[in-house]
């Protein structure tokens, strides 16, 4: 009786196999541009993985640390729900996204976390980091070394929010062993995850994770693009008692992302968990000597123009464009030549190729997008005096439909 039945199960198992296995090869594709990795939450082991312990840089999914962190100074009683905080030039000087914070106002620790999870908000990002930290320089250090206290082998960071740093770099293994993490050591505090907006000057401002509402289950965690990292999303979903984590590095838009998502915690809550299957934290390594996987030039300068989070259909920050061009090759390489020129200056930002039209003929328009104020006004004047073409737009001449630059 029990050689049938083990018999039945090894057919059925045979089966799900197969069917996952031609899952997984009508979407190589995809795979190939992107890491994954889904993780049962309960047990900590690993369902599937393409690429996880290679390396990426996080963007905004850096967030997850930072609240790790503010979690864990509200449990030690460092800082408490209520505490006011005083935004500081740093923090109110921090680009999109944000909310959007002026110097010497104030906002309580319990809202800075809210809008960081919903809002992606670097500039209440850096706000915690000060305060837990003292410096956002000395928050890097503390969240690097929690990292490697948690297992994540493989990441390093730099700054509280997920902004550009070329030496900021994580695995789709490290941030699953972080979501796990927030789930295990916070379990009360976990459920602001699944937040889908949030009530700030007079508005209600709604999430980036578009997961939460086109998933089934889903109650987190974080979305986060830069244009070296693509679309990431470190997601969760709950369906009848067991709990997945997914993990989806380098997608080139938000529909993609969260498409890989759901197939993959599908596939997933599927997949029964076997003894066989590796724990999280006994992955192997890899090469710590591999480079970051970017996105390449073609790909960043084609990406939504507005999509440093939402996709919402504003370009973010302050602009500098560099003329409008009959070629969209042109307007692309006038971009990356700029880059190239400013990158002294040019720490942030992310290209946006946008089409004009112009008495019936179109032209394409060459900006990088998602800069600070005096960032962008420093672009201008280095590259005015090596004698180029180059014009800063606040953010309201950026998004207004009548601006002459459109």
């Amino acid at each position: 009786m029990q050689g049938s039945i083990g018999r039945r199960w090894r057919g059925r198992w045979f089966v799900l196999a197969a069917a996952l296995a031609a899952s997984l090869g009508a979407s190589s594709a995809r795979a190939d541009r992107m890491a994954s990795i889904v993780v049962d939450a309960g047990t900590g082991q690993v369902i599937q993985q393409v690429d996880a312990t290679r390396i990426w840089h996080p963007a905004s999914l850096t967030k997850l640390m930072t609240i790790y962190l503010a979690f864990t100074a509200l449990e030690s009683g460092q800082i408490s729900v209520d505490e006011a905080l005083l935004v500081s030039p740093t923090a109110a000087a921090q680009p999109e996204t944000k909310l959007g914070l002026r110097e010497g106002k104030t906002i309580t620790v319990a809202q800075a976390i809210k809008a960081v999870i919903v809002r992606s908000a670097n500039d209440a990002a850096v706000l915690l980091g000060e305060r837990i930290a003292g410096t956002e320089d000395a928050f890097a250090i503390m969240m690097t070394l929690k990292a490697r206290e948690l297992g994540m082998t493989r990441t390093v960071f730099h700054n509280a929010t997920g902004l550009p740093d070329d030496g900021q770099v994580t695995t789709a293994r490290d941030m699953a062993i972080l979501a796990r993490a927030l789930m295990t050591d916070f379990p009360e505090r976990y459920p602001i995850f699944a937040s889908t907006s949030l009530q700030w000057g007079g508005r209600t401002l709604t999430t980036y994770n578009g997961l939460l509402s086109a998933y089934q289950g889903a109650d987190g965690l974080k979305t986060g693009f830069t244009c070296a990292s693509g679309y990431n999303l470190v997601g969760s979903a709950l369906r009848e008692g067991r709990r997945l984590i997914g993990v989806v590095l380098g997608g080139r838009s938000s529909g993609e992302r969260n498409g890989e998502m759901a197939r993959l915690l599908d596939s997933g809550f599927h997949t029964p968990v076997l003894p066989s299957f590796p724990e999280l934290t006994a992955m192997p390594d890899g090469d710590n000597q591999d480079a970051p996987r970017q996105l390449s030039s073609a790909e960043c300068s084609t990406l939504p123009s507005a999509s440093l989070e939402g996709g919402t259909g504003k370009l973010p920050g302050w602009a500098v464009i560099f003329g409008a061009f009959a070629d969209q090759a042109k307007a692309r390489n006038t971009v990356d030549q700029a880059r190239k020129a400013l990158q002294a200056v040019l720490k942030h930002g992310q290209p946006a190729i946008i089409r004009r039209q112009q008495e019936g003929t179109y032209r394409w328009a060459a900006l990088v997008v998602g800069l600070g104020q005096d960032e962008a006004k420093a672009a201008c004047r280095k590259m005015q005096a090596d004698g180029g073409y180059c014009l800063a737009l606040n953010p309201d001449v950026l998004n207004s439909p009548s601006a002459l630059w459109r």
